[in-house]
């Protein structure tokens, strides 16, 4: 029988993964048994080594026998999770490969950024059609965002998500039905535009202005300090969407983006390589004054096993922590995005980027709590190279014990550690390191570790 495969470059939250089954079975005609209230990701750890792989367990889905996730990246802009159905794991090349669903999910809620929440991931639909036409897209708002459903979102917000669905990308974690709608013209959708509120003096606005012959679409690609780059991610994904949109919507002349700020030199210099410029080679964008590059090759696969970055350790103490009753107080494993951070209750607060001295607020990959011996423990990932540089950051986390931690969790004894992915060594490697992994998934834990790690190890067959 087949399995399912869930790939994705983030930390796998259950509840994510069973919204994500719910709708397979939904639009795909199976059948969910989730008859237990919570399930679980476990790690497939065998003789005290990692498997690369984890299982869902706690539930079953109709027509398949296991459900995996594996941890992957993207060559360039990759959308969350991706859901295969098939009995052997996924090829990195696509070859034999059933792909059925591509998932982006995001918890930023509107009021904090409404670019972010929308805009920013638009480029990633229009990028995967490139290699996976026939995909289900969706977009996915996980259960931390939606605090005030009967609030009207912004402009910003209902444009995006009206863009999202004309481009057949599903919605799910947010009711479409009351504020959405997909455009049905493109004059529909340039006179929404043209009605939004203006962005404060001295941006230069998203307006959309149609000609006989083409229509021009003005928005920054580069931002003030980016030197004629094209770096700036929320209106990359913008003007993306706006351009994929009216491609959809039946427009077939010049689009042309003006005010972009990028420059020729930054264009000769890419030579086409850049995940915007990829998008302008296949929806046949224009930007204005600029000698646009031959078509560049895209990456040959639109992702691959993940077996460099130093969150392959990271995630997996995350989920094996999980598993044996440790709690999530914050999350960022190497660049995903941002967790919020959370008290003994529950309550989550985003946490600012400079500390109360007006100094950068240093962040660790992962902070764990164990309960039941009231202990915090702050995880900075890094990779064998970077031990040392990862020794060294743990020293600069005064400012997020004292200004979160402790007022959160009193009286708790608070640790740092390093956690290490790569190489061959077989060994402990140095007493600030909780974890080390090698590339074969030979775990070694840290001999004087809180006794809630060396337990939950010893318990899957891992010698301390």
């Amino acid at each position: 029988m087949d399995n399912l495969w869930i790939l994705t470059e983030e930390r796998p939250k259950p509840s994510v993964i069973k919204t994500i089954l719910k709708t397979y079975c939904e639009d795909f005609n199976e059948r969910l048994d989730d008859s237990n209230e919570e399930i679980s990701i476990d790690p497939c750890i065998r003789g005290g080594a990692f498997s690369f792989l984890y299982e869902v367990v706690g539930v079953r889905v109709s027509g398949s026998d296991r459900i995996f996730i594996k941890t992957v990246s993207g060559s360039s802009s990759f959308l969350d999770f991706l859901l295969f159905k098939q009995e052997e794991e996924p090829n990195e090349k696509s070859d034999g490969n059933n792909l059925l669903m591509a998932i982006e999910e995001t918890k930023t809620r509107d009021n904090e950024s409404r670019n972010t929440g929308v805009y920013q991931r638009g480029s990633k639909f229009v990028y995967i059609e490139s290699y996976h036409r026939s995909v289900a897209l969706y977009m996915l708002y996980n259960e931390e965002l939606e605090a005030r459903k009967m609030k009207k979102p912004s402009g910003t917000n209902i444009f995006g998500t009206n863009m999202l669905l004309t481009l057949g990308v599903k919605v799910i974690g947010k009711d479409v039905n009351r504020w959405f709608k997909p455009f049905s013209s493109r004059s529909e959708l340039i006179s929404f535009k043209a009605g939004m509120r203006r962005p404060p003096e001295g941006n230069v606005p998203i307006d959309i202005t149609e000609y006989l012959d083409r229509i021009e679409v003005s928005g920054r690609l580069s931002k003030p300090e980016g030197k004629g780059n094209i770096g700036h991610d929320p209106n990359i994904g913008a003007l993306s969407m706006i351009a994929k949109t009216l491609r959809v919507l039946g427009y077939e002349k010049d689009i042309v983006i003006t005010k972009h700020g990028v420059s020729q030199s930054y264009i000769d210099r890419t030579r086409g390589k850049n995940k915007f410029l990829y998008i302008c080679a296949t929806l046949n964008i224009k930007l204005k004054g600029i000698i646009m590059p031959p078509p560049a090759s895209m990456p040959n696969s639109y992702w691959h096993y993940e077996m460099k970055s130093e969150k392959v350790t990271s995630i997996l103490l995350h989920l094996m922590g999980l598993v044996h009753g440790m709690h999530t107080v914050y999350e960022n494993h190497a660049g995903s995005e941002r967790g919020y951070f959370k008290d003994k209750e529950g309550k989550t607060i985003a946490l600012p980027k400079k500390d109360k001295d007006d100094k950068k607020l240093y962040l660790p990959d992962l902070v764990l709590y164990d309960e039941h011996s009231n202990c915090v423990i702050l995880v900075e990932g890094k990779k064998l190279s970077t031990l040392q540089d990862g020794i060294k950051e743990i020293k600069h986390y005064d400012s997020i014990e004292n200004e979160f931690i402790r007022p959160a969790y009193s009286e708790a004894k608070i640790l740092r550690y390093v956690s290490v992915f790569g190489g061959t060594k077989r060994e402990y490697l140095h007493n600030d390191v909780l974890i080390y992994m090698n590339i074969h998934g030979e775990i070694f834990i840290n001999p004087h570790a809180p006794e809630c790690i060396k337990k939950m190890f010893r318990a899957v067959g891992v010698k301390i």
